[in-house]
């Protein structure tokens, strides 16, 4: 059984110390009078303590030694995040596609429209192993969610319908990249990274409603996910850091991401309305699009086997599951 169910779906510096010493000069010791004078016998040097002898010491205590660098260190994160999301938007928009045809042909007024999949959030945290004050390698893991909420009506003589639509998209991204830290100015470094990502956890949830009156209303639901390993992607960041402690900086960075996936095996479709019936369907989702004179649309189908194409009339895609996109972040970094 077919179910159609429209969704709303990142050198090594060694600071070296000069060494600073001072030798003192030695100088005949006068004897004090009103001309000139021969000097005492023998030789008298004088080492001034409180001038040379001090400063040398503490320069040697404290710029003598190599400053010492922090292996460890850890990255804190949180921001803004953008997906592409293409092939779910085209299937989840498609009960709002057909609306908005029905406002085109005079059916009714139609209000409202479908929001794409694009915004949501991202945090994380990265675990950092330094080879010099410079560059180190990471492994990191965070949660990513995008989804977007959509409302439309068509008012007419006979009926007045509202459709509402709540695609979510969300992942955990578990990266692993090489990070970069290279001073700029003052307290001011310039930061970088790139890695592999591998998206655990993927998952798309959709859920629709339709209602016609007060008490008469029909709600559509699909999900899918996926944990395999084999959804991989690749990200890159740049951005600044003010240090603000010896072991502790500000961050802000922008990141992108190329992770394109392909379909999930199955999903789950479940159907309920107002009148008690409910239905559940198990099986591969695809993109229906219809053509007609009149227009087009598409929306997401549920199918147990391959469904067969119709052109022109009706054809069909399985979609791909489109994470790409960028974030705008900003966190702490602690060094240990």
């Amino acid at each position: 059984m077919r179910s159609r169910v429209r969704m709303s779906v990142s050198l090594l510096f060694a600071i070296g110390a000069a060494c600073l010493m001072v030798w003192p000069s030695a100088m005949a010791a006068a004897t004090p009078g009103d001309g000139p004078q021969a000097g005492a016998p023998g030789l008298n040097f004088r080492f001034d303590k409180d001038i040379f002898g001090l400063p040398a010491a503490q320069a040697a205590t404290e710029v003598g030694a190599p400053q010492k660098f922090s292996r460890l260190a850890i990255r804190l994160y949180g921001g803004f995040s953008r997906v592409a999301a293409g092939d779910l938007n085209d299937g989840a928009d498609g009960f709002f596609e057909l609306i908005a045809l029905y406002g085109t042909l005079g059916l009714g007024t139609v209000t409202g429209r479908y929001n794409p999949v694009h915004a949501g959030y991202n945090f994380g945290a990265d675990f950092i192993y330094q080879f010099s004050p410079s560059i180190g390698v990471g492994l990191g893991v965070g949660y990513l969610r995008n989804s977007s909420n959509s409302l439309m009506t068509l008012a007419s003589t006979t009926a007045n319908i509202t459709l509402t639509g709540t695609p979510t998209l969300s992942a955990v991204p578990i990266r692993l990249g090489m990070f970069l830290t290279v001073p700029v100015a003052g307290k001011i470094n310039l930061t970088a990274d790139a890695g592999a990502t591998c998206y655990a956890g993927l998952k798309f949830d959709a859920t629709q409603r339709l209602e016609f009156a007060a008490n008469d209303w029909e709600s559509m639901s699909v999900s899918g996910s996926r944990t395999s390993f084999a959804n991989l992607g690749f990200q890159g960041s740049l951005g600044f850091e003010y240090v603000f402690s010896g072991n502790m900086g500000f961050f802000v960075e922008a990141l992108g991401r190329y992770a394109r996936f392909k379909n999930f095996d199955t999903v789950t479709g479940l159907t309920e309305t107002s009148g008690g019936s409910s239905d559940t369907t198990t099986g591969k989702l695809y993109i229906d699009t219809f053509t007609y004179p009149d227009g087009t649309y598409s929306a997401f189908t549920i199918e147990s086997t391959p469904p067969v194409d119709n052109p022109p009339a009706e054809t069909f895609r399985e979609p791909k599951i489109d994470l790409s996109g960028f974030s705008l972040q900003a966190g702490i970094r602690i060094r240990f």
